[in-house]
């Protein structure tokens, strides 16, 4: 399944609520561990300076719509919501 969000959204990966981290499983009960998220899709005609594969920081923890896909957690934002690409 892939969801393509609409003109003025982004769709972001967003903290999974379950990690495996070195062989132990880690839940995360309360918030988002950082601000900065991996882009998946960009809505369409968007003309933006990033795209599926940046990572961005949101203005704020709780931005968007949080959303279930196949298991995997993501987050549909605005595009007024990013304020930051990250480069490495």
């Amino acid at each position: 399944m892939t969801l393509r969000p609409i003109k003025r959204f982004v769709l972001l990966l967003d903290d999974q609520p379950e990690q495996t981290v070195g062989g132990v499983i880690v839940r995360r009960e309360l918030g988002n561990a950082y601000l900065d998220y991996l882009v998946v899709a960009v809505g369409e005609k968007e003309d933006v300076p990033y795209g599926p594969g940046d990572r961005v920081v949101l203005s704020d923890p709780n931005a968007g719509r949080k959303v279930k896909l196949d298991g995997t957690v993501h987050r549909v934002v605005r595009v007024s919501d990013i304020i930051a690409k990250v480069e490495v």
